[in-house]
């Protein structure tokens, strides 16, 4: 009988442990996996507008989209962003950051141009008008060209020859408001490139790829009015660039040499200028700054965008100092 009533009681007392287990468990509710970590699929930037929180999971290398444009989920530590210009300036950047705790997205604000070179905009030596995106280079930027996509109608050694000065226009702060050279780290190009920028080009939008540090400047046929587009990857800790690669349209409008009756052609080394300043570390100014390099939106047949203005100098000059 002793024996029995410990056993009834050993039962009891099972029973009420597993009760007490049952109820420290989480709810079915409480356990449903966010819809972020589900499938695949491209994530709406807007829902990591606020970021993510403690996700639960990894969103490294996934899709995040706004409009026409997207980037891949980089690494832990790092951010990636893409930005460009056009000829109407409509479309707008997008930066997706990833703490290891957290990945937020930050969409840029789509600006539309007011009218290139606007009789009512500064001058480009009077205009001081600048933006950082945040990130700079403590080490040079080395990169390759990529010519395998570049059209037939264009000489693969000008277009070395222009990129390479686009490099330099806004490296050593070109210009003609009488300003010294800048101190930006030497800028190394390391000859033709087999591999592509880390820019995938689509009818309806492009994405910025999975990180690497290849550091390429290439060609595409690029959406919706858009000349030239940069993608760049930095470390959120220091704000210091890790890769940058540049690609440019293969469209029509772009042009090495400016016809006597030019219209509607934009300047190529002007417009790969402009990138290299995204890769520098330079936001557009926005509407109102028509005469600066750094605008968003390019200005036809003209070639302003070769030589910075003042307030393109003193951006860099802010990140970089000057000689």
């Amino acid at each position: 009988m002793t024996i029995l009533r410990r056993t009834l009681a050993l039962v009891a007392c099972l029973g009420a442990g597993t009760l007490l287990a049952a109820s420290l468990q989480p709810t079915a509710s409480a356990r449903t996996v966010d819809e972020r970590c589900v499938g695949r699929g491209p994530i709406p930037a807007a829902a990591l507008a606020s970021g993510t929180g403690a996700l639960g999971c990894s969103l490294v290398g996934r899709v995040v989209t706004a409009g026409r444009v997207s980037v891949v989920v980089p690494p832990v530590g790092v951010t990636v962003a893409g930005d460009g210009i056009g000829r109407h300036g409509e479309v707008s950047g997008l930066r997706v950051a990833n703490t290891g705790t957290d990945v937020r997205a930050v969409l840029g604000s789509a600006t539309r141009s007011g009218g290139a070179g606007a009789a009512s905009d500064p001058p480009a030596c009077k205009d001081r008008t600048f933006h950082l995106e945040g990130h700079r280079w403590v080490t040079s930027l080395r990169y390759r060209v990529a010519l395998s996509h570049a059209p037939k109608r264009y000489h693969h050694r000008t277009l070395t020859r222009q990129i390479k000065a686009a490099d330099v226009n806004m490296r050593k702060g070109r210009n003609t408001c009488g300003k010294p050279h800048l101190r930006t780290p030497v800028g190394h190009y390391l000859g033709h490139s087999a591999a592509q920028p880390n820019i995938n080009p689509g009818k309806s939008g492009i994405t910025c790829g999975a990180y690497n540090t290849k550091n390429v400047v290439g060609f595409g046929r690029l959406p919706g009015g858009l000349l030239g587009w940069t993608c760049y990857w930095y470390l959120n800790r220091t704000g210091h660039m890790g890769a940058a690669d540049i690609m440019i349209d293969t469209g029509g409008a772009l042009t090495t040499h400016l016809p006597k009756n030019c219209s509607n052609e934009w300047d190529l080394e002007g417009i790969v200028t402009h990138e290299f300043g995204h890769a520098y570390g330079m936001a557009h100014t926005g509407s109102g700054h028509s005469h600066l390099t750094m605008q968003h939106a390019a200005t036809p047949c003209s070639t302003y965008a070769r030589t910075l203005g003042l307030g393109d100098w003193l951006g860099m000059k802010k990140m970089y100092g000057a000689r």
